[in-house]
């Protein structure tokens, strides 16, 4: 991936972030968050170079990242959370290994519903899918608000991600990359981002990172 690549993707995703239409904002707190594009263009042009140079070292870092065979699914569903104080597991973890177009990958994840409000957590090891990495680093630098809620890019423990949430039905959704392999999605309907939140910091990173 050349330079002129990665920044024409950095400008892109960060328009598309800007023009979205459609958009969604633990107690534990990540450590950074994005920031929204200025209106300013000549001080968005700088806040998208600066994402562009980030998303730049995140590929020059991918390039040390040697495609691994994913770990068993089992591994997973030991780390997958227990159900929040509450809150109800819907049925046994499930988990699968699966391989498409030369790519082997494995995933678990599990589902929690408490009176009309659900959960569900889902745990990938991207065997270091180097693109998806340096993709969701540039989306943790920036954030858009508005009347029907938020999108921002998040950092915790040094990990990027993406953090949405709707007011219109209560919708957030948490995506991270752990260790530059691990792929945690929390999607949650009627609920806050302080439950979110929650589900999150039950998850043990530390152990996740060094599933080897």
């Amino acid at each position: 991936m050349t330079v002129k690549t990665i920044r024409a993707l950095a400008v892109v995703g960060a328009c598309a972030l800007v023009l979205s239409t459609g958009c969604f904002r633990k107690k534990e707190q990540p450590e950074s968050e994005g920031q929204e594009l200025s209106k300013n263009p000549i001080a968005a042009f700088g806040q998208i170079a600066d994402a562009a140079k980030k998303m730049e070292q995140a590929a020059k870092e991918s390039q040390d990242m040697k495609p691994v065979e994913p770990i068993h699914f089992s591994k997973l569903i030991e780390l997958l959370p227990k159900a929040p104080a509450g809150w109800t597991a819907d049925g046994e973890p499930r988990g699968e290994t699966t391989n498409a177009m030369g790519f082997k990958v494995s995933m678990a994840e599990q589902s929690f519903s408490q009176e009309g409000k659900s959960l569900h957590v889902k745990v990938t090891d991207g065997a270091y899918n180097a693109p998806l990495y340096t993709v969701i680093t540039m989306a943790s630098q920036f954030a858009r608000e508005s009347t029907e809620g938020w999108e921002k890019g998040v950092t915790f423990d040094g990990n990027p991600g993406v953090e949405k949430w709707r007011k219109d039905g209560g919708d957030c959704d948490l995506t991270v990359v752990v260790g530059k392999r691990y792929l945690v999605e929390i999607d949650g309907s009627g609920v806050t981002p302080e439950i979110v939140h929650g589900v999150w910091g039950s998850v043990d990173r530390a152990k996740l990172a060094g599933l080897k």
